[in-house]
């Protein structure tokens, strides 16, 4: 037994001195370096990618398998293209684990490791090959047709990884990567970001087991631009064998710019769950806080705050399937104001129950989306809600969805409620509703009666991919019915295009009345109150291409209405044109055209009126009415400006009028001339009348035959003709006769001659005064101008020996001044350069 053991421990111990010498050999003689190109070859057999080893490859046996390699590369598939590489690697691994079939490693570290990241235009991510367990490609038997066996292997093949596949363990101590990183392209968006500076440091790693994981870096970016620092930690947990991988109580943060957002914090806490193999990303307790600014080319928003948790959340690759539970996203911030102006308040909510997209069958508990703005009293928000969602992807109804909008102004408030059943149809892009009803009320100061109300009911669609949608229906209100037919579509731009026909509009029930606002409203506020731009006033109308066809029995704006009214009107590169206009308007016709132009703020009117009643029209453009009987006219005008000052300073063209058989109201000039005749004969005995010299409404003066033409240049109007012809008179205006646009004031000199032989019976004790001309000059505010004498041009016999015996002092002791003495006997000409309200202010100014 003795010599037993003895011949047994001396063999060990010739084993052990064997080996140790053995190894030796080995370490003395064994050139890693020399399977370079073995590892190579077999890199690209397996997974056709370029390795590259450019550093030497170190290894030592005892007391553990050491590792340490410089210089590698690995190409993306089939390119020369890198996909990842590193400075250097260094790692140790225990050999008697080996022997169980576990790697223990004792610690790795690694130095300079770059990946380049890629999705492209499929969605597939540039290493999906490395996480596939590919069967060995076969050299030989290439005529073999391999397709059947194929195709039998994938249909026994279970779905779900088996667990016991998994034949090898790899345990590692730790990782410790320095100055990595992480490029990333999408080819779709063209997005290009990466992580540089990489620093990661893990706890003891194990396939199955979860493990620490703390990293910090710095992310940048080209596309959207980035410069921020991105640092956080998490439980991992790497499961190969089930192509499962695992996040949980993750901790990011993020401090810098991404894109227009300027984060000053901002987290994201949860679990994250990556299962490869059928492509599903499972998130549980998700929460993601943020604070910052938002500034692009278009929107500042200060002090952005943005919450969005999520208890589940699981997303199929390319969103095809979405399941998510109490979901909840809120957001808000500050617009930028002026200094002493209210803040200006941005309010989003997303509310989502329950929400379970799959192609097969949505559903869904009510889902609710509102949108807030207010800056002081001014406010607009938006609130919507879905009430159920059912059916396949395919054609998913959407139930009764719910719209309320409504917007508060210091001057007024409106809101509209509506609802429609709602359908998507997924081949088509389609979203379709129909029995839409909407209600509108509108309160503001002034309108008669307030609230206004109107209802529309319609039905309509949008085609998502082509971009366009169509709505119809019809439109009621006070004294309006109107059926329409619009459409909306992109091309190059928005195009809008809308037809009505309708058997009465009326737009005054809309329109605030002046008197009735100013009584209401406090001058105070009307000075001091700014508008506030709500979500609204950001859509760009004049940029868009429209078309307006608009077919109406009937038709009121203001004091026009208009009858069989045909309207046609465009706008298009920001220019609006009125193209055809035909209506019978105060008892005549009317036809015209016009034109504005948004970038120059540049307008032209055309307009031709036939046999149409004079009163209304005239009352129309002084608010006076002036004329009675029937007549043409015609206007050719243009202007320029961005204010109504503005505009009639700029006021360039030509208004005609021919008249015949009618009366200009508001004067009499029969009485006028009798009245100064009898102030002529009264003047021996110091007791004389005046003549009426303003405005009166029951005062009228018979014409035959008017002709009148005005010339507008820069806002004055030159009266280029004025040919009156009456019973028993001749009216013509003098030279330099003008209207002023700009302050709304005019200064006429108007001739009379009276035809002694045509003088009314009534009439005849004024022949004295046909044999010579009289003189009249009409000047003031044209709403309510005055009529004057002119004494002194008086060449009448009578009239001097009046003059002579005291006419002009009565007048003074009359009045207090002497009417109709002037310095000039005619009407001064209009300044080249007219001084307007702007210039006034700027002398004042100056002089100070």
């Amino acid at each position: 037994m003795k010599n037993w053991f003895k011949r047994g421990l001396f063999a060990l111990v010739l084993f052990v001195i064997v080996a140790l010498i053995g190894a030796a050999v080995f370490l003395l003689t064994f050139d890693p370096n020399a399977y370079k190109n073995k590892v190579e070859q077999l890199v690209y057999e397996r997974y056709q990618r370029h390795l590259k080893i450019d550093g030497d490859i170190e290894l030592s046996l005892f007391p553990r398998i050491g590792l340490s390699v410089e210089q590698v590369s690995l190409s993306q598939r089939q390119s020369e293209e890198p996909f990842a590489a590193m400075q250097s690697a260094r790692l140790a691994v225990a050999v008697w684990p080996l022997l169980w079939n576990r790697l223990v490693v004792d610690h790795v570290a690694v130095n300079g490791v770059r990946v380049w990241l890629e999705r492209d235009q499929q969605g597939e991510f540039n290493f999906i090959d490395l996480l596939q367990k590919n069967s060995p490609t076969p050299t030989s038997q290439a005529n073999v047709n391999l397709a059947p066996i194929a195709n039998a292997q994938a249909q026994n093949a279970s779905l779900i990884p088996d667990a016991n596949q998994a034949e090898f363990q790899i345990d590692i101590a730790g990782l410790d990567l320095q100055e990595g990183e992480i490029h990333f392209f999408d080819q779709s968006s063209q997005t290009q970001m990466r992580l540089v500076n990489l620093e990661l440091n893990t706890g003891r790693m194990t396939f199955g087991q979860p493990f620490d994981v703390i990293f910090k870096g710095a992310l940048q970016g080209d596309k959207p631009s980035a410069d921020a620092k991105l640092q956080g930690q998490a439980v991992v947990s790497l499961e190969p064998h089930l192509k499962r991988y695992a996040a949980q109580r993750i901790h990011l943060s993020l401090v810098g710019q991404v894109g227009a957002y300027e984060a000053r914090s901002a987290t994201l806490r949860g679990g994250l769950e990556l299962l490869s193999l059928t492509e599903d990303l499972r998130a549980r307790q998700l929460e993601i806080l943020s604070q910052g600014r938002w500034q692009d080319d278009e929107t500042t928003l200060n002090k952005v705050q943005l919450q969005l948790n999520a208890a589940q959340l699981n997303l199929k690759r390319n969103l095809s399937i979405v399941d998510a539970q109490k979901l909840q996203l809120r957001l808000n911030g500050l617009l930028p104001v002026t200094e002493g102006q209210a803040e200006h308040k941005v309010e989003l909510a997303l509310d989502a129950p329950r929400l379970n997209i799959q192609p097969e069958q949505v559903q869904g508990e009510p889902i609710s989306l509102s949108f807030k703005q207010q800056q002081g009293t001014t406010m607009f928000g938006v609130n919507g809600r879905v009430s159920e969602l059912k059916g396949p992807l395919s054609e998913l109804e959407l139930g009764r969805v719910q719209l309320d909008v409504a917007r508060k102004t210091n001057e007024a408030a409106w809101k509209m409620d509506a609802s429609a059943t709602a359908r998507w149809e997924q081949e088509t892009t389609r979203l379709s509703w129909q029995d839409v009803v909407a209600n509108l009320n509108v309160d503001r100061e002034g309108l008669d009666p307030n609230p206004a109300n109107a209802k529309l009911t319609a039905q309509g669609d949008w085609l998502w991919a082509e971009k366009k949608g169509q709505l119809k229906g019809l439109w009621q209100s006070a004294n309006t019915q109107a059926h329409f037919d619009s459409t909306l579509e992109h091309k190059e731009n928005w195009q809008l295009g809308v037809a009505i026909d309708a058997q009465g509009i009326d737009l005054n029930p809309w329109l605030p009345s002046a008197e009735r606002t100013a009584a209401r409203r406090n001058p105070a506020e009307v000075k001091n109150s700014q508008p506030a731009r709500m979500l609204p006033d950001y859509v760009q109308w004049d940029e868009m291409d429209m078309q307006l066809k608009l077919s109406a029995d009937r038709f009121r704006y203001q004091q026009v209405e208009l009858e069989q009214l045909q309207l046609q009107a465009e706008q298009k590169e920001r220019v609006v044109q009125l193209k055809t206009l035909q209506a019978k308007v105060f008892d005549g016709a009317v036809s015209g055209s016009a034109k504005w132009l948004h970038e120059s703020a540049q307008a032209e009117l055309a307009l031709q009126l036939k046999d149409i009643d004079l009163a209304p029209y005239t009352q129309l453009l002084t608010k006076q009415r002036w004329l009675a009987g029937k007549g043409d006219a015609q206007l050719k005008l243009s202007t320029q400006g961005r204010s109504a000052l503005a505009r009639r300073a700029a006021l360039t063209g030509t208004m005609q009028l021919k008249a015949k058989n009618g009366h200009v109201v508001g004067w009499d000039m029969w009485q006028h001339v009798r009245d100064a005749n009898e102030a002529v004969r009264n003047v021996f005995g110091g007791q004389i009348v005046l003549p009426v010299q303003q405005y009166t409404a029951g005062s009228s003066t018979p014409f035959k035959s008017l002709d009148y033409q005005l010339q507008f240049n820069q806002g004055q109007g030159q009266v280029q003709k004025l040919q009156w012809q009456a019973e028993g008179f001749k009216l013509s205006a003098e030279p330099h006769s003008y209207v002023d646009a700009v302050n709304q004031q005019m200064d006429w000199g108007l001739r009379i001659d009276l035809q002694k032989r045509q003088l009314p019976a009534d009439h005849a004790e004024l022949a004295v005064y046909a044999e010579h001309p009289l003189f009249i000059r009409l000047s003031g505010p044209w709403s309510a101008p005055f009529y004057r004498l002119q004494w002194q041009r008086l060449a009448h016999p009578v009239v001097q020996q009046a003059i002579d015996s005291g006419l002009l002092e009565l007048l003074r002791t009359k009045r207090g001044s002497v009417i109709g003495l002037e310095t000039e006997t005619v009407p001064a000409p209009p300044a080249n350069n007219p001084k307007t309200l702007g210039n006034t202010l700027k002398d004042l100014l100056q002089n100070k």
